[in-house]
């Protein structure tokens, strides 16, 4: 009998052990899985101005190819980085409409500052989901409609952009 319960002791003890490992170990990684989830979105963020140039399509694509990526690694929720990539998408097509109303290399393609901060709320959730994952799960959902509702309200004046963000919800 004693046997048994040393057997299971040291069973016991090595499980614990195992999982501790594991996380201590793992905790680096996953340092680096969200800096890289957060350097995909500074070339995401990068990628949304519009010049006029006929390339900036297939660098906006790959951009969020990326960033999705990085961010599945990271674990940011699906629907989260959806919204993010919806928002980026529709900040593009509007800064491209507004270029091409205005070609002006400097001020050409540039948004209204209410546009930008509603669109820029979906960038707060996924910076909170990546700085604090385990936080942001707890009331993600809410955050998120709260965050759609706002934008959704904010850009009701463009109907170009708000139809931007209801039809694109992937490239």
């Amino acid at each position: 009998m004693v046997d048994l319960i040393e057997v299971l002791q040291f069973l016991g003890a090595g499980g614990v052990g195992a999982v501790i490992t594991q996380y201590v170990s793992a905790a680096p990684e996953r340092r680096q899985a969200r800096a890289a989830a957060r350097t995909a979105m500074t070339a995401l963020e990068e990628a949304v101005w519009s010049q006029g140039k006929p390339e900036e399509w297939s660098q906006l694509r790959r951009a969020v190819h990326n960033f999705e990526s990085a961010a599945m690694i990271a674990g940011v929720p699906h629907d989260l980085s959806e919204w993010y990539v919806t928002t980026r998408v529709a900040f593009y097509l509007e800064s491209r409409r507004g270029y091409e109303e205005n070609p002006d290399p400097e001020y050409g393609g540039a948004l209204a500052t209410h546009h930008i901060r509603a669109l820029n709320s979906a960038n707060e959730i996924i910076c909170q989901a990546l700085w604090h994952p385990q936080r942001s799960r707890l009331f993600r959902r809410t955050r998120l409609k709260k965050a759609m509702a706002q934008t959704r309200a904010a850009v009701a004046d463009s109907p170009d952009l708000l139809r931007n963000l209801e039809e694109h919800r992937k490239i």
